[in-house]
């Protein structure tokens, strides 16, 4: 989880909440989703917003729509 004091606009995260973990023996691949922070509301402790499909585009992400995310699901830095 990250540490919504520290996060802000521009900063690369990854989306991964529990169930899209791999748990042991699970023949799944692990999932996640990349993505950039486009707001982080002052009235929110718990959600931010972020973009996860802007085309590829990341140097435009703010141009495209952001998702409400609960930080618990978020992580800094992208996954490959």
């Amino acid at each position: 989880m990250i540490d919504i004091a520290k996060v802000k606009v521009g900063d690369k995260v990854y989306y991964q909440p529990s169930h899209y973990k791999r748990e042991l023996g699970d023949d799944e691949p692990e999932k996640w989703e990349n993505g950039m922070v486009k707001e982080v509301p002052e009235d929110s402790l718990v959600y931010i917003r972020v973009v996860y499909n802007c085309n590829g585009e990341w140097e435009d992400y703010q141009n495209y729509t952001g998702q409400s995310t609960n930080i618990r699901d978020l992580h800094e830095g992208w996954k490959h």
